[in-house]
Formats: C-alpha cells, sequence, structure tokens
C-alpha cells in the first residue's frame, strides 16, 4: 500500500528546493503530506494542484503555499506540461533573536487556524521577486558554499515576514498567538503518521486519543483545532485518498479496496466516497 506520509529529515536537512517538470518527472504527483511548509511557484504553462481537499489552478508566475500535515497532489491541466519550482522548510526553525514578535512557525498556524489564503496570483504583483527569491534559495542550496544555510534562513524570514504582514492586511490577527506551539500539537502531528501507516486496521477515534494521553472530548476539540476538520473525517479522507490511488494504480476490485481500507462492504465504501469526492468509485477506474 502506497502511504501518504512523505519522510523529511527535518533535523538534518530543514530546507530543500528543487525544480520540476511534468514531462521530466514522475506526474502527477499522487496525495501526500509532510511536515515542512511548502510553496509551489510556476515558471512554465498550468497545472492543477489540491490541498486541504480544495483545487487550485495554476499558471506562470502563480506562488500556492501548503501549510504542514496538509494532504495535497498535482495533477496536468494539459499534455504540454509545466514546469515550477518546489520549496519545502521547517517553519520551526524560522526564529529570530527578539520577543517583541511571536515565532513565525507560529504565527504560519494562526494563519492556518483562520483559513488564511494560500494562493496568490501572477497578476495580482503581490510579491515582485519572488522569482528571485526561489531561485537564489535553490542555487544556495544546490551549491551549498559557506554559509548557505544562514543565507537561506535570512530570506526565507524575509518572505515570511511578507506574507504575514500581507495576511494582517487581509484581516488574519497574530494579536492573541501564543509563542509556542503546544506538546498537544506536535503529539498531534505524530499522530497523523500513525494513522496513515495503520489506516487498514480499523482506527477508532476513543483509541487514537488514548494513544495522545487525552480524554476522548479534549482530543477531539484539540485536533478539529488543530486541522480544521474532525478526526474521524480525517481518517474517512485518508481512506478516500488511498483508494483513490488504488483505483488508478492498481487491479484490485471495488470490494477488496473496501476490506483493504477497513470499511464494511463496498456499498458503504462507495457512498463515503462519493460524499468526499463527488463522483463513484467506478467513475475513476473508467477514466
Amino acid at each position: 500500500m502506497n502511504y501518504l506520509y512523505e519522510y523529511s529529515d527535518i533535523l538534518n536537512t530543514p530546507y530543500e528546493a528543487f525544480e520540476f517538470d511534468t514531462l521530466k518527472n514522475d506526474f502527477p504527483v499522487r496525495p501526500h503530506f509532510h511536515h515542512y511548509v511548502e510553496f509551489i511557484y510556476m515558471l512554465e504553462g498550468s497545472m492543477f494542484s489540491t490541498a486541504e481537499e480544495k483545487e487550485y489552478y495554476l499558471k506562470e508566475g502563480d506562488l500556492l503555499l501548503i501549510f504542514p500535515d496538509t494532504v495535497h497532489s498535482m495533477a496536468a491541466s494539459s499534455v504540454k506540461g509545466a514546469r515550477f519550482m518546489g520549496m519545502k522548510f521547517d517553519a520551526s526553525r524560522l526564529t529570530v533573536n527578539t520577543t517583541s514578535i511571536p515565532r513565525l512557525g507560529t504565527m504560519l498556524t494562526a494563519a492556518r487556524k483562520q483559513s488564511a489564503r494560500v494562493l496568490f496570483e501572477a497578476d495580482e504583483h503581490l510579491f515582485p521577486g519572488v522569482y528571485e527569491f526561489v531561485l537564489q534559495c535553490e542555487k544556495e542550496l544546490r551549491e551549498r558554499k559557506l554559509g548557505y544555510e544562514v543565507s537561506v534562513h535570512a530570506r526565507l524570514c524575509l518572505f515570511m515576514t511578507d506574507l504575514i504582514r500581507l495576511w494582517e492586511k487581509e484581516g488574519i490577527g497574530f494579536g492573541n498567538v501564543s509563542e509556542y506551539v503546544t506538546k498537544e500539537e506536535i503529539s498531534l502531528q505524530n499522530l497523523l503518521e500513525y494513522m496513515d501507516r495503520h489506516i487498514e486496521e480499523g482506527l477508532r477515534v476513543e483509541d487514537l486519543a488514548k494513544r495522545c494521553g487525552m480524554s476522548y472530548s479534549h482530543f477531539a476539540r484539540s485536533f478539529k483545532s488543530m486541522y480544521g476538520r474532525t478526526c474521524k473525517e480525517h481518517l474517512e479522507l485518508i481512506r478516500v485518498e488511498k483508494a483513490e490511488e488504488m483505483l488508478k494504480f492498481t487491479d484490485y476490485t471495488l470490494n477488496e479496496i473496501a476490506l483493504e481500507l477497513g470499511y464494511a462492504d463496498q456499498s458503504h465504501f462507495a457512498r463515503v466516497f462519493k460524499n468526499l469526492k463527488g463522483i463513484t468509485p467506478g467513475s475513476v477506474r473508467g477514466r
């Protein structure tokens, strides 16, 4: 079974940058998540990206931000292909020696909880230097010259400060943001990996709450607050994303997929799938 979690060695490689050509690299990019923040900056062509169950159309010059632990994927919009720059980074590393503002990573968490927008289109001209920003970061990380991490860190801090200021202008509040992410949130992040790897075992919310050392009610509130959906909804999302992958890339029957992912029967699986995706499993298989 393909797991959704994409391993990231955040401790040793807190920053990553890459160029992706949809005609040369493996494409489409299957649904996955990781603990990094990710930027997608379109260089040429266009494509679709899905994140937080929303679909975005990306064209040349557009910038998409993907929050940590967000299931996301990418697919073609035409046969012509597309090129984009990708950049991933550990938001907790973006610290500065000052007490005048909360940590940038914490403000990212606050922005996510307030549904801050994540797509910035080229014709808005909000980040005129974004191409040079991603290009220079990629060069620094590729060449790894003396002090390259300091250079990337400084550029990211400046860019994220501009982004946070833009969000504030658009009504996102940062006045009451606590300075540190809670231990509960760290525990919940680790839980996402566990859920991904054990989804076929018929996971129950009650058992997951115990695994985090929380009462059921406290766990449910914390999970909903952090991810904007209930734990049960997230479990269903993982199952449906994995099911879609199996429908596209395996020869398993609908009944075999349903049993593999812990559904009681094929009809139950089909109802849940259509409710979340808007189409039947058979329609995906027939494409």
